[in-house]
């Protein structure tokens, strides 16, 4: 069950970035102006800084992708179909969600770097658990 003490703690991260950084989010709405997020706000201003690019916008997403597939391992059954599908998608799903930034403007932009530490999490995540997934 370490797997699911990890995917906590990353989930937690990842929306610690948002509700410290980047309150204007979709799921925050509801608790716009209120006493608690006003009072752990941080303003800050990448000023084209690729590292605090990063760390901005890239990084929550990454840590809730790897969240996801950390948990998903949890439930993961090789010898079962639907263990697989759902594995799938939920390796699909931050990919899909991304591009369809691309067609489907909304709050948020197309990010190749999101791509990128994507492509990095499942690659940790899959040589990780290779064992597991590939039955080696």
């Amino acid at each position: 069950m370490k797997h699911a003490g990890f995917s906590l703690l990353f989930l937690f991260l990842g929306t610690l970035i948002y509700c410290i950084c980047r309150q204007d989010v979709v799921f925050l709405l509801p608790f716009q102006g209120s006493e608690i997020l006003e009072t752990i706000k941080i303003d800050i201003h990448y000023n084209g800084n690729p590292l605090v690019y990063f760390l901005l916008f890239c990084l929550s997403d990454a840590l809730w992708f790897l969240s996801l597939l950390l948990f998903q391992m949890i439930f993961y059954n090789e010898k079962s179909i639907v263990s697989k599908v759902l594995f799938m998608s939920s390796v699909s799903l931050p990919f899909v969600l991304e591009f369809l930034q691309i067609f489907f403007p909304h709050k948020g932009t197309f990010c190749y770097v999101d791509l990128f530490s994507y492509v990095l999490i499942l690659i940790l995540v899959l040589w990780i658990e290779r064992k597991k997934l590939f039955c080696v």
